[in-house]
């Protein structure tokens, strides 16, 4: 995705404090382009990026784990010298950015998270990776990922407990679930009473908000973060 020139911004707003930049990190199955509708929404004052999540990106494959994508995550940040970001995540994202924001409260301003979950349900983890193979091979060219690829996403997911680390996330955290997605809504509002500083948001959308109402999950989105 290319970066936006932010020079004439930068020259008139010399001297003015900048808000963070927004880091936004995809979903098991996706691209960090799909982001792109809430990168334009953002705009070049943010200076939102997309970054592929570590374990994902093609040509660059080690073993995905949660602890291992939110520190390179923070290694990003690092070479990048920015102290604190914002951080705007879906499903596999969603978690990676809550173990960030865990292990290195410091350095996460808020969050704004979608299809995250807390503990997976056996049953549902059992439907979903028997919706992956399901899938039609096509549907998974343009990721460069595999079937088995999104079923070790599924397992990372399900392993994880963020269920006695919620109280270290000091983050603001916006939850945005879908107005027709049942299961997300009892996991999303469990994760917004749980956290210190949540909240929960339902918009008109199913599993995935950001690409299936993009207008009412950018609006919610800027919205909190300004």
């Amino acid at each position: 995705m290319s970066s936006p020139d932010f020079s004439a911004f930068e020259a008139e707003n010399a001297g003015k404090p900048k808000p963070p930049p927004v880091v936004l990190l995809h979903g098991a199955g996706q691209l960090p382009t799909t982001w792109q509708s809430q990168v334009e929404a953002l705009g070049a004052e943010r200076r939102a990026m997309a970054p592929w999540i570590a374990g994902l990106r093609p040509g660059r494959r080690f073993d995905l784990s949660l602890k291992t994508a939110s520190a390179e995550l923070i290694n990003s940040l690092d070479l990048s010298g920015y102290q604190t970001v914002d951080v705007v995540a879906h499903q596999l994202g969603a978690m990676v950015a809550l173990q960030a924001a865990a292990d290195y409260p410091d350095r996460i301003g808020r969050l704004v998270v979608s299809g995250a979950v807390l503990l997976p349900g056996k049953m549902a983890l059992r439907m979903q990776k028997a919706a992956l193979r399901m899938l039609p091979v096509r549907g998974l060219e343009n990721t460069g990922l595999t079937k088995d690829d999104l079923v070790k996403a599924l397992d990372v997911m399900a392993e994880a407990d963020f269920s006695s680390r919620l109280d270290a996330i000091t983050a603001r955290t916006l939850v945005i679930v879908g107005q027709s997605d049942a299961n997300g809504q009892v996991s999303a509002k469990v994760l917004a009473e749980k956290l210190p500083h949540g909240r929960l948001e339902v918009i008109p959308a199913g599993v995935n908000p950001p690409l299936e109402n993009p207008s009412a999950f950018n609006h919610a989105m800027v919205s909190f973060l300004s």
